[in-house]
């Protein structure tokens, strides 16, 4: 940003003059956030003398949100403006750049290059967000969020909420338990979506793109002001793809748009309204391959390939329709004081069919037949549910001490309605499938009256970050009270209230030399799975303590951020699923993850940009399990949990805007069970992209660029996890896609 003070003005009076571009030729930011309102209109000033100064330029970058590697603060740990530096918890943030660069095409994708947070549960699936942080999975579904508020699927159904990573600006991923602040949160920690954002500045983005399995795909993404400027901005995001998948007789298509308006009622108060507006008429597939056809070959003297499916043609839908609609009204009182009210509406249906293998047929008997057994599901949901959050923010000094108190009151509600009905199917010979067999289904049940789910949890927090002379301690509480209730088409209604009351203490030192050593406590609170056992007791909630010491390094000269943490964090009362199909949960106790994870983000300069990765988890069942289909026995490691995570990307800028990225990740071993009987290797995948800006080459082409993406370069053919020894889950094959962006 270029401030001039000139020759022939008052020494008071500093102009802003219109931000310089950023390096690369875009276009600075006037981006309108709802935690920002116009500057109120000064009162006219007495005239003072007038001075003859010479003119003195300084400027500063002016990025707009998602540009850059490097995110250097964000309100997802305290719902307050805090810099990352002054934050005592690891936060890491994906930027819109980082996400485009990649190539990723899902949040899953998005995520892979984050330490600490394992993307690969349901491989390449692309039918739901699921992402494990620090060695919890977060009921597959359970702990996304959409600019601080919770996008409640329902993790005891087929119900989840999937958002495209063309509508966001940043990722930032929370770790550890933050129940004070957010409620209901997994205690790995949370992934909040910080989505696109209206501007003043006119802009207009389209993009085409290509790739193999028959990928086909676009966006457009148009902002500017409204027709009367002062009234404030708008924005219209739309994006949609096809592809057959990597997996045979299998489709994903999807339509999104997203309007948003900005609207500055006052000079001190902001509305947002925005709407998700999502059509999935095939939603890809989940499915999975025993061990011994899979990862292990000893069985059958081969496994079948990554294309694999145990499902028909004839019996294979997931058509999901999602309507989100949100408001955040942000107003400043006064300088010191700030109020913000959020709230958040879903309505979301899923029409499901399908058809699962369970294991194998004849195995009792003939170890060497590999005839799978088959089960047809079919399911209608419908869910609804409403998020409230409002919060004031208050600034103001004690003496020397600085304080952000924050209080706030949060409520939500999710409703879940579905008619489900499963039978059986024929069985399939695995090494010779027959994907379009006429009637696969071979028995299905009548579809019985709605069974319903009700989950409703009131919270009250409070928050005070006090800061003295680079001294940073952050105290917050917040009572919960959780009502939830099954009422079944027929039976008895099960019903259960608790409440909890949960903390958190924090403390951190900012040095002038850009270390900050910090030391936290958190506690965790959330209703775990949602079931009911055989005597109608809906499972307890499930509760979490973490114990986490890290430094962080910003160092001065670049845009760049270095953390390394330590924790030890515990869940009790958790609640697994046991079965894949017609979800059923058990009690498993209490896991403990302890480990350390190491995150790099630098724009080292113009040219250099990094992320890098790694973290080291040991995780453990703390007593022995044998509960239906789930045995585990006591300091076993869980299924689904790789010790080891490392990864590192480069991009270089180099001349006439010609810029490539090269990156790896890495995954150590897991298991495929609780006993440690069955493992699965580990694997690296390497990722390649190459852009060009088409107006260095033809001026007309001003504005246009093309990009290349290339995801498991050499196409590794992995298992990425393992539910159990029947359900494992190959990873992502090697995706070629081109795209071109034009700007203007």
């Amino acid at each position: 940003m270029a401030f001039v003070i000139a020759a022939g003005v008052s020494p008071v009076s500093v102009w802003a003059q219109a931000p310089a571009a950023p390096a690369g030729g875009a276009e600075p930011a006037d981006t309108l956030s709802p935690n920002e309102v116009p500057a109120r209109r000064a009162a006219p000033a007495a005239e003072a003398p007038t001075t003859n100064l010479s003119t003195v330029s300084v400027t500063t970058s002016a990025l707009r949100p998602g540009e850059g590697y490097t995110k250097l603060d964000t309100d997802a740990a305290t719902k307050t403006d805090t810099p990352l530096i002054r934050t005592p918890q690891t936060v890491d943030v994906v930027q819109q750049d980082q996400i485009n660069d990649q190539g990723s095409r899902t949040v899953n994708n998005a995520l892979r290059y984050t330490p600490g947070v394992f993307t690969g549960l349901s491989g390449a699936s692309t039918r739901q967000t699921v992402a494990a942080l620090r060695g919890f999975a977060g009921g597959d579904v359970n702990n996304t969020f959409m600019d601080g508020l919770r996008l409640q699927s329902d993790p005891g159904a087929y119900s989840n909420i999937q958002i495209d990573p063309f509508f966001i600006d940043s990722i930032e991923v929370v770790k550890g338990p933050s129940s004070v602040t957010y409620g209901r949160v997994q205690p790995g920690g949370l992934i909040n979506y910080s989505m696109k954002k209206p501007s003043r500045e006119t802009q207009r983005h389209v993009r085409l793109y290509g790739g193999n399995y028959d990928t086909f795909g676009g966006g457009l993404d148009v902002q500017g002001a409204l027709p009367d400027e002062s009234l404030g901005a708008y924005r219209i995001v739309v994006g949609g793809d096809t592809s057959s998948t990597q997996y045979d007789v299998v489709d994903r298509d999807r339509f999104t748009i997203m309007p948003e308006l900005s609207l500055d009622l006052t000079d001190d108060t902001n509305l947002l309204l925005y709407a998700y507006i999502q059509r999935d008429p095939e939603g890809g597939f989940h499915g999975a391959v025993p061990y011994d056809l899979s990862v292990s070959n000893r069985r059958f003297g081969r496994t079948v390939d990554e294309e694999w499916v145990d499902t028909s043609a004839n019996f294979e839908k997931f058509d999901r329709d999602t309507d989100i609609y949100s408001y955040e009204l942000t107003h400043h009182v006064n300088d010191q004081i700030k109020l913000t009210s959020k709230a958040q509406y879903t309505d979301l249906d899923v029409d499901f069919q399908q058809i699962y293998q369970t294991g194998f047929a004849n195995a009792a008997t003939d170890r060497a037949d590999p005839t799978l057994r088959r089960t047809a599901g079919e399911a209608d949901e419908h869910l609804t549910a409403i998020v409230l959050d409002n919060h004031a923010q208050f600034d103001f000094n004690t003496g020397e001490i600085g304080h952000t108190v924050l209080a706030g009151i949060g409520w939500q509600k999710r409703d879940t309605r579905a008619q489900e009905r499963y039978g059986s199917a024929t069985n399939l010979d695995p090494f010779n499938p027959d994907y379009y067999e006429s009637e696969p289904v071979t028995s299905l049940g009548a579809f019985g009256g709605w069974n319903a789910r009700e989950t409703t949890q009131l919270g009250l927090y409070l928050q005070d970050q006090l800061e003295w002379k680079g001294l940073n301690v952050v105290l917050s509480g917040r009572q919960d009270y959780l009502d939830r209730q099954i009422v079944p088409a027929s039976g008895t209604i099960a019903s259960r209230s608790d409440d909890k009351f949960t903390w958190r203490g924090a403390v951190l030192y900012e040095s002038s030399i850009g270390l900050s050593p910090y030391f936290s406590y958190s506690e965790g609170f959330a209703p775990g799975a949602f079931s009911a056992d055989g005597d109608n007791n809906i499972s307890d909630p499930v509760e979490s303590d973490q114990y986490e010491v890290g430094v962080k390094y910003k160092p001065t000269g670049i845009d760049a951020l270095f953390t390394v943490a330590l924790y030890d964090l515990t869940q009790s009362n958790i609640q697994q699923r046991a079965t894949v199909t017609n979800p059923t949960f058990v009690g498993v106790g209490d896991i403990q993850s302890r480990g350390v994870e190491l995150s790099a983000k630098a724009d080292i300069n113009d040219r250099l940009h990094v992320v890098a990765g790694y973290s080291f988890a040991d995780i453990e069942y703390q007593q022995d399990i044998n509960a239906q289909a789930l045995t585990a026995r006591k300091g076993a490691v869980p299924a689904r949990t790789p010790e080891q995570l490392g990864s590192l990307w480069l991009k270089y800028d180099f001349p006439r805007q010609i810029q490539a990225g090269v990156g790896g990740n890495y995954t150590g071993e897991s298991y495929a069970d609780g006993e440690e009987d069955r493992k699965v290797p580990d694997y690296a995948t390497a990722d390649l992209m190459l852009r060009s800006d088409l107006g260095e080459w033809a001026r007309q082409l001003d504005g246009a660029s093309l990009q290349l993406n290339v995801n498991n370069v050499f196409d590794k053919e992995y298992v990425a996890s393992c539910f159990s020894e029947n359900y494992c889950y190959y990873g992502d094959a090697r995706r070629i896609t081109a795209q071109l962006d034009y700007r203007f």
